[in-house]
């Protein structure tokens, strides 16, 4: 009886290290931070999510694609206004250009105002990707205002 306690103990530890190990690789993802302004006293408010490890479309277009999402909270504004898409997003050594679609002009009471927006976007992607030192951003392949440069603290 005590050989076959010790092999069920040893077969549950294997299970249990196993799980653990497969977990930690697959599940939850990489967590990014995304920042918005709140919609009851204009303060910048913090929520994270864990999105893949290894996205088809890359790291930086998916958590682009899910910034221009908008927020999980219902207290928290939109950078942009509903149906705003990144047209193109791609780097060339430490800058990241984006282009977004004209729906950002379209001002809605529900998001933040352009130029915020603008500058909470920049400020998302240069918080969660380091190799990221520049963020330029177009609307309708025009450049959204003059550049103001963001630094990384």
């Amino acid at each position: 009886m005590k050989k076959s306690s010790v092999i069920l103990a040893a077969v549950c530890a294997a299970s249990l290290g196993l799980s653990l190990v497969v977990w930690c690789f697959r599940l939850p993802g990489t967590r990014y931070v995304f920042m918005f302004e709140s919609a009851s006293n204009s303060k910048i408010c913090m929520e994270s999510r864990y999105l893949p490890r290894n996205p088809v479309q890359g790291k930086v277009n998916m958590y682009v694609d899910e910034l221009l999402l908008g927020p999980l909270t219902a207290e928290y504004m939109p950078l942009f206004s509903r149906g705003t898409k990144a047209e193109s997003c791609f780097m060339r050594g430490d800058v990241l250009y984006v282009n977004l679609s004209d729906a950002l002009l379209a001002e809605d009471g529900n998001a933040s105002e352009i130029k915020q927006g603008i500058e909470l976007f920049r400020k998302n992607i240069l918080y969660n990707f380091r190799n990221i030192h520049t963020v330029d951003v177009f609307v309708a392949g025009e450049y959204a205002y003059e550049e103001v440069e963001l630094v990384k603290q």
